[in-house]
């Protein structure tokens, strides 16, 4: 079985994505979380001067997302996130995301899905 983090590594065709993942860390741009078996990073982003955050990755089992969310969006709004968003390649998020207040943005330019919440 795959580690989360090489199964999505693999997943978005970013054999790069652990250095990057680690580099941002390790440099303060992006913040891992981790609770028992399931963790995420979350990268701060500001695009046309709204901050947001970008939820670069995340795993677990047994509902993680949803268990997870109440205390990302509080960790987003400490900083003044106005919204958070993820890009994934797993099409189960095209029905799963919205059962939990994600709304689908258009693909991005690597044609992953996205889905953002506004806070």
């Amino acid at each position: 079985m795959l580690s989360p983090l090489l199964r999505i590594s693999r997943d978005t065709s970013n054999p790069d994505l652990p250095v990057e993942l680690q580099d941002a860390i390790r440099n303060g741009v992006a913040f891992l979380f981790v609770r028992g078996a399931d963790g995420f990073v979350l990268k701060p982003v500001v695009e046309q001067g709204i901050t947001g955050v970008l939820v670069w990755i995340g795993w677990g089992d047994g509902g993680a997302p949803e268990r997870h969310l109440p205390e990302v969006k509080r960790l987003a709004r400490l900083i003044g996130a106005r919204w958070l968003r993820f890009h994934s390649a797993r099409k189960g998020w095209l029905k799963v995301a919205p059962k939990m207040g994600w709304d689908r943005q258009p693909d991005d330019a690597d044609g992953l899905y996205v889905f953002q919440i506004n806070l």
